[in-house]
């Protein structure tokens, strides 16, 4: 299915201020932001609006809803007979091998992978109930305004069947540009976490038993706030990514439900034909000054306990990548100190080229889930995740981003994030635990973690 291209340039290259001007006209819509924190971030940002398809799966099947006439044509191109058993996963398979281009393209599937989307592929086990969120809901998006930071410009990016559609449409968008746009305005109401802090210092406790037996290295636990919710979640956006800014900021309208995030980080990304991925373990708090930042990064560098964290996740990624890239993974940036508005983290970066037969798509199932949000061995840490926590874990973990049909991969972890549904919000929060963790220090970590969201509250 051949698609033209059409683009127009846009004044502005604020996209928060385009995106307040048209984001009510469409049921669905995102903008991806990224605030560098090193240069391997992308300095670039995009919006999406008014996509063709959604792509929905759990458990044991899947559906494609048609949003637009344009979806129809897209829709006539797949071959539905072949997605009739199997795996779920492989009708996302199916559309990016349907759709393939070898020019490069934004067209392609934007969305959200849960946490729980691993069931596909591991036994985790199933003690805690289902819950209501996808294993993965995504879209497909033909109508883009792109953001280039270095060269301060934007533009409207859209792909269309013909060159009259394509004017109609770009004059279309760029007229609603015009509008006046209005702040949105929310409340957040009766905030609560649902583990007390001393039954977080129990799992903690509960994490270092399972260390000092030898069945995990570490593990990942956590906490939910939840609250009421009332307003315009993407008013929530705009104040929290000021609060902290991020590479990985983020606001996603799925139409019943709004993701709010502000990830530090990389979950995988896959360009040029090498798989990236970039582990974040070890956490302090910012300094109220620039010698107690210093003081506290020090701290960080010279603690035995964060170092540890940082190299058994370093490990993990070296393995994940050994599944589907060539022989020679490579480990650069280690123990690089990326610094956030209420915290600092130390970072590495693991890299590896893409084996023949493999895609995008398949790096990414290889890395399921991020051991930053598990612990390690993986697969043993989410079944003790499975065992210790109290509810199903959704959208937290997950991954949010882009593959397109061009075969690049960009995505983030779904951390820092608010998750809103039916007037209420959770954001969850976690620690990675050791056998030398201390639990009020573990229970702190989390609180430092959320306090950026926290400083949103009106």
């Amino acid at each position: 299915m051949k698609q033209k291209i059409g683009k127009l340039r846009v004044n502005t290259s604020n996209p928060k201020d385009i995106f307040l001007k048209i984001y009510k006209d469409y049921e669905y819509k995102f903008i991806f932001e990224s605030k560098d924190v090193s240069q391997i971030y992308g300095r670039s940002s995009l919006i999406g609006v008014d996509p063709v398809l959604k792509i929905t799966g759990k458990n044991k099947s899947f559906k494609i809803d048609i949003l637009n006439n344009r979806g129809n044509e897209y829709l006539k191109s797949l071959n539905k007979t072949s997605q009739e058993s199997g795996n779920i996963s492989m009708i996302i398979k199916h559309i990016l091998e349907t759709f393939k281009t070898n020019d490069k393209t934004l067209l392609g599937l934007y969305g959200t992978f849960s946490y729980d989307f691993i069931r596909l592929f591991e036994d985790i086990g199933d003690t805690l109930p289902d819950n209501y969120v996808n294993d993965f809901t995504l879209f497909l998006y033909d109508t883009f305004i792109s953001f280039d930071h270095l060269r301060d410009n934007a533009e409207i990016i859209i792909y269309r069947e013909n060159k009259k559609v394509i004017k109609e449409n770009l004059t279309e968008i760029s007229n609603k540009l015009k509008k006046q746009s209005e702040n949105p305005e929310y409340k957040i109401k009766n905030p609560y976490f649902s583990l007390s802090e001393k039954q977080y210092e129990d799992l903690v406790k509960t994490a270092k038993g399972y260390t000092r037996k030898g069945d995990l290295f570490e593990v990942v636990f956590s906490n939910i706030l939840k609250s009421e919710f009332e307003g315009d979640p993407f008013g929530l956006y705009i104040r929290y990514s000021k609060e902290n800014p991020s590479p990985y900021l983020f606001f996603f309208d799925l139409g019943n439900e709004q993701l709010v995030g502000a990830s530090p980080e990389m979950m995988v990304r896959y360009e040029n034909g090498i798989v990236n991925l970039r582990p974040i373990s070890g956490t302090i708090k910012r300094g109220e000054n620039p010698i107690e930042d210093h003081e506290n990064m020090l701290k960080l560098l010279m603690d035995q306990k964060e170092k540890s964290e940082l190299d058994m996740l370093i490990d993990l990624g070296r393995n994940d990548l050994s599944r589907v890239c060539k022989p020679g993974v490579k480990i650069t940036d280690y123990r690089f100190v990326e610094k956030y508005s209420k915290v600092m983290h130390t970072v590495a970066h693991v890299s590896g080229e893409l084996e023949e037969g493999y895609t995008a798509l398949d790096a990414l199932i290889s890395c399921l889930n991020a051991g930053t949000l598990t612990g390690a061995p993986k697969i043993a840490a989410m079944k003790i995740i499975e065992k210790h926590e109290k509810e199903r874990r959704g959208y937290y973990g997950g991954t949010i981003g882009y593959l397109t049909f061009s075969g690049e991969m960009d995505t983030g972890i779904i951390i820092r994030t608010a998750h809103i549904k039916d007037g209420q919000l959770r954001f969850q929060v976690g620690a990675t635990l050791l056998n030398d963790s201390k639990p009020k220090k573990e229970y702190q970590e989390t609180i430092n973690k959320a306090q950026a969201f926290l400083n949103t509250f009106i």
